[in-house]
């Protein structure tokens, strides 16, 4: 990191705004297999990614960034939340053969082999990083949190 570079105040930051913000990436941006962004991604700043790319530049906004150690754990809250959504880690899904889940791989690895799927297509990635958000604020909100909250606009 360059001297004079400071690092985003990410406290707060949630994993479910991260996965929103990497779903509107891929949707501006494109969406990419086989690499975290698309090459050559060196002479552009907002290159197609994948969904580590994607997430990345959610938190982080370049693509050639080093993560901080707070930007680091964002990161894997975030593709962490997105591997449970997906089933991809979680109850031993016992005899099914097919069935994703890995006791000896982290959440960001079968998140990459999901990414890279044949056949994966940029619709159904944005669709599992909205889905994953919104599941993670359903679960996460308090009803402190939605307190001041009335439907209409109106207090």
């Amino acid at each position: 990191m360059h001297p004079t570079h400071t690092t985003p105040d990410l406290a707060g930051v949630t994993p479910a705004e991260v996965l929103h913000c990497a779903a509107l990436y891929l949707h501006r941006y494109g969406f990419h297999q086989g690499d975290m962004f698309a090459l050559p991604h060196h002479d552009r700043l907002t290159p197609p990614a994948c969904v580590q790319g994607a997430v990345k530049m959610a938190i982080c906004g370049d693509p050639h960034a080093f993560y901080s150690p707070q930007e680091a754990d964002l990161f894997d809250q975030a593709l962490t939340v997105l591997a449970e959504d997906l089933g991809l880690v979680g109850e031993d899904p016992g005899e099914d053969p097919l069935a994703w889940y890995d006791t000896t791989a982290n959440p960001a690895e079968l998140v990459i082999s999901w990414n890279d799927a044949r056949g994966r297509t940029a619709a159904e990635v944005i669709t599992a990083l909205d889905h994953a958000a919104d599941e993670w604020t359903t679960h996460h909100t308090t009803t402190a949190d939605t307190a001041g909250i009335t439907s209409g606009g109106a207090a």
